[in-house]
């Protein structure tokens, strides 16, 4: 899951888990201060959800938080099946959110937008639809769009609501199927930092090499993977 500090990733994980495993707060501060693995069956699903701290966190160091995400995506190995990016419905988008998309497409390639779903939270906060919402918003079309037009509508505030859960879990099964059951690999990571108009993150396409899908990253991160079947 990718997004930035105050999305409601945390929230958003705990909501797809069913439990309160990733601490929650309202303070604009990232909660998260080390990478957090958490396993749940769901249904014949078995998902696991890495939570990680966000950078745009100013009481985070830049380099431990990029250490973070190198650890949280060595916990996704073999990669992840799908990326969640989380973004706010509630609150117009930022140059920071916009720049977020296009960190994802230049630090994880145009591949990765393959595996991506966008989440909007704080639905309930909305005074009419999602799908209007998007509709009358052309920054919010443009990163739908990004992603194929995938999106899901979330309420964090509602986790008693199985049914959002198990759409977005749909989703993913839907968005796995078309890719075949193939996730997001290191070497699609690697490709995206050797890019040669890619200067800034050739610095560290070494350190991504050495730990597989480490990555300097300017985002919270969250993977989800997903597998069928007995543990």
């Amino acid at each position: 899951m990718l997004g930035m500090t105050g999305a409601g990733k945390s929230a958003t994980g705990n909501t797809i888990l069913g439990m309160d495993v990733f601490e929650e707060d309202l303070s604009p501060g990232s909660v998260t201060r080390q990478s957090v693995k958490k396993m749940a069956r769901k249904g014949s699903r078995m998902v696991s959800v890495i939570d990680t701290p966000g950078l745009q966190d100013s009481s985070a160091n830049e380099r431990e938080v990029k250490d973070e995400i190198k650890t949280c995506l060595e916990l996704s190995t073999p990669g992840p099946h799908v990326f969640l990016l989380v973004i706010r419905a509630d609150v117009r988008l930022t140059d920071e959110v916009k720049k977020t998309v296009r960190w994802i497409q230049d630090n994880f390639g145009e591949k990765s937008a393959r595996y991506t779903i966008v989440v909007f939270t704080h639905v309930d906060s909305l005074t009419k639809s999602l799908k209007d919402h998007i509709e009358e918003s052309l920054e919010m079309r443009e990163i739908v769009m990004t992603f194929s037009g995938r999106y899901h509508a979330f309420n964090n505030k509602d986790k008693s609501n199985k049914l959002q859960v198990d759409e977005l879990l749909d989703e993913m099964d839907d968005l796995v199927i078309g890719n075949r059951g193939n996730h997001y690999t290191t070497e699609m990571f690697n490709e995206a930092q050797w890019r040669p108009n890619n200067k800034e993150n050739n610095n560290y396409s070494k350190v991504g090499i050495a730990f597989g899908l480490g990555i300097a990253v300017t985002a919270a991160a969250v993977v989800v993977v997903m597998k069928k079947g007995s543990d």
